[in-house]
């Protein structure tokens, strides 16, 4: 049986310019949110008006400064532009547009 060394036996052939594309090309996907499709938008709303109505723990992935960051809580209000979640330790105010994804905690399924 061989044994590989796993990525270590590729790195002598990475040239600097490939490494350096890579790298601009990791920090050009973390500038700016992905785009979510008209589908992914109706889930999200979906996901968050069943959250708001019913009162259920949810958790939002949230873009701000370059990186994804997840709340979890329950959603006490929102507006066409921010909504407001409840967590164990404050309440945070989260402007909808920065919003990525959205899933409820509880084991619910339609």
């Amino acid at each position: 049986m061989i044994k590989d060394r796993g990525t270590i036996k590729w790195a002598s052939m990475m040239l600097p310019e490939h490494l350096e594309l890579l790298r601009k090309y990791k920090e050009e996907c973390m500038e700016q949110p992905r785009e979510l499709t008209e589908w992914e938008l109706e889930e999200l709303q979906k996901t968050i008006d069943q959250a708001f109505n019913q009162q259920l723990a949810v958790t939002i992935e949230v873009w701000k400064d370059h990186t994804i960051t997840q709340w979890t809580g329950m959603v006490k209000s929102m507006n066409t532009n921010e909504l407001v979640l409840e967590t164990l330790l404050k309440t945070e105010s989260i402007p909808i547009p920065n919003i990525q994804s959205a899933q409820l905690d509880a084991d619910y399924y339609d």
